[in-house]
């Protein structure tokens, strides 16, 4: 009897972590959002910036009740893990992960029209 290979083996499928992030929802929303980010560069595609966005929402899962500034540096090792070969500095993704960990921590921005503006009531 074959297996189904886990999040770590494919990364198309959901995390398996236990952040309870459905992945593939989230990988929608990013792929479909990324070039519209004011951080997004127009010389890289969505896929450049892929493992930050998991990082972002999966870390959002698993460090579920913290700050991201508490956690930002576990954010940056979990990225350097997830994506070792990726020509892309954190200083660069680190936009890209904290808007995904912003999305699912139920931060709102005055930029997410369809979540609601900031201060309104």
């Amino acid at each position: 009897m074959a297996t189904q290979p886990t999040s770590s083996t494919n990364p198309e499928k959901p995390s398996s972590s236990g952040s309870g992030v459905n992945w593939e929802r989230e990988e929608a929303h990013w792929r479909e959002a990324h070039g519209n980010q004011p951080y997004a560069d127009k010389n890289r595609s969505y896929d450049d910036y892929a493992a930050a966005y998991r990082v972002g929402a999966e870390g959002a899962g698993k460090y579920q009740g913290r700050s991201y500034d508490e956690v930002e540096q576990n954010l940056a090792t979990d990225y350097a893990h997830a994506d070792p070969g990726s020509a892309i500095p954190w200083d660069t993704v680190r936009p890209a992960v904290r808007a995904a960990w912003d999305r699912l921590s139920g931060v709102i921005s005055p930029r997410d029209s369809d979540r609601g503006f900031r201060g309104s009531i």
